[in-house]
């Protein structure tokens, strides 16, 4: 044989010698714990793959440890504990799908299995709509349901539990809607002057007006069940947390109610100017004001004072909390960090060239959106890590849950990013109108307008 033909012998055993190996059903020849750790170092796509390779890969791969990993490893264990997406309604074909893409997932398209199959696991259908719905936010696949009008005056106020939306306005009025249906169900009348803020709870809205009144209604019969009084002037900002409703005023105070008592419980004093927010949490609660401070309380030891913030050198317009830190933003453009415990600025994160009116966070980053168009993400060490730039004017509010960051603002625009490394995933050029209100959670975004006669918008991306 000369030198080719030797080749061409050794090339035909080696094929030989890897058929009788590709003919080899690894998953049947190893113990499942081992098969199991193997595929765990194997991705989404890559466990898709497998499984179509046999049957028996196929049964290895419909694993609920497996798919539990990846599901925890991009945070979706949520979407089976805390939001079961297999229980969301979608919006009415009859509205309008944005892109001409539907977002609903078709279950039986996907997971019909043949009979001799088993049925796919868990963790995966965990797996399956959650990748269908960030595909949905990220390429901008929504249903947009028809504008809900009935307020004569801007929209002032919002709240929603996901399924009712409530809204207040200058009209005086709060409108209960169907988020589903997009119907105003009842109207809760009894106001003098403008509603200024609400908060939904089970059954329970809380109202605080323009006249200084805290008012609770019944969200089954609409019936106005109390009244507070106490305030001098209007209502500005509340809260609910457990059996307290809290209140800040014009008048400068903070005044703690019981829901099941029907009285006010504390009186919170110390600011010196208006009042701007205010954030709660357990016992705790933040007061944010134009004499440029904020005040972290203490209701469960009779409306103690804790600390006073000082630092900024504006109006203080925003702030968000937890046990550990208090973030804030003013209108001097900075963004303070704060110890809950001590009270103590910890980190100055400087940049913005304009107010900043609205910021949040979570374990990752810092998120502020400022007069100067832009958003800023910071790491929690106080370093810049993004500037985002896609608003045209003022950055009037954000929402942040999980990786998903949204933006709205002046000129229509609502804009979704991920919140992990500042990428501009879409921008929502459909808005109907402008908008200074947002509520989000995992599958819904709903928008307010600062225009008269006031309008809400509502878009499902499932």
């Amino acid at each position: 044989m000369n030198e080719t033909e030797d080749k061409i012998v050794l090339s035909a055993s080696l094929i030989d010698d890897v058929k009788a190996f590709l003919t080899l059903d690894i998953p049947g020849l190893l113990p499942e714990e081992l098969t199991e750790r193997i595929f765990r170092f194997l991705s989404a796509e890559d466990l898709c793959r497998a499984a179509a390779c046999s049957r028996a890969w196929r049964e290895r791969t419909n694993n609920d440890v497996l798919w539990h990993w990846l599901c925890k490893r991009r945070r979706w264990e949520r979407y089976s504990k805390v939001v079961d997406l297999s229980r969301e309604t979608p919006f009415s074909p009859s509205f309008t799908d944005i892109s001409h893409t539907t977002p609903t997932f078709h279950f039986e398209n996907i997971l019909t299995e043949p009979a001799f199959l088993s049925a796919t696991c868990n963790w995966k259908q965990v797996y399956m709509r959650a990748w269908h719905l960030e595909r949905n936010w990220c390429r901008g696949r929504y249903r947009v349901a028809p504008v809900m009008r009935g307020h004569r005056e801007k929209v002032t106020c919002l709240d929603c539990n996901g399924t009712v939306l409530v809204s207040g306005s200058v009209d005086k009025t709060v409108r209960m809607w169907n988020l589903i249906s997009g119907k105003c169900t009842r109207v809760l009348d009894g106001h003098t002057d403008a509603v200024t803020c609400l908060r939904l709870k089970d059954d329970v809205v809380v109202t605080g007006c323009s006249d200084g009144f805290v008012r609770v209604y019944d969200t089954r019969t609409g019936r106005c069940q109390m009244v507070f009084t106490g305030h001098e002037r209007g209502v500005e900002c509340l809260c609910i947390e457990g059996d307290n409703v809290i209140s800040a005023s014009s008048d400068r105070s903070i005044r703690v109610w019981s829901l099941s008592r029907g009285i006010c419980t504390q009186i919170l004093r110390g600011h010196s100017d208006d009042i701007e927010a205010l954030s709660c949490m357990g016992s705790l609660v933040v007061s944010t004001s134009w004499d440029m401070t904020l005040k972290l309380w203490d209701i469960g030891h009779v409306g103690e004072c804790l600390h006073t913030l000082q630092g900024h050198t504006e109006v203080v317009f925003c702030c968000q909390f937890d046990e550990r830190i208090v973030v804030s933003g003013s209108g001097d453009g900075l963004v303070k960090v704060w110890s809950t415990k001590s009270g103590e600025c910890l980190r100055t994160l400087e940049g913005h060239d304009g107010d900043v009116y609205c910021l949040c966070f979570n374990d990752d980053v810092i998120a502020s959106g400022s007069a100067d168009s832009s958003i800023r993400l910071w790491s929690h060490a106080g370093e810049l890590l993004r500037v985002m730039r896609e608003h045209i004017g003022v950055v009037r509010c954000m929402c942040l849950l999980g990786d998903r960051l949204v933006s709205g603002g002046d000129r229509k625009k609502i804009v979704v990013w991920n919140a992990k490394n500042g990428d501009l995933l879409n921008v929502v050029h459909r808005n109907p109108s402008l908008l200074h209100i947002m509520w989000m959670n995992d599958t819904r975004l709903v928008t307010a307008s600062p225009e008269s006669p006031g309008t809400l918008t509502v878009m499902s991306y499932w």
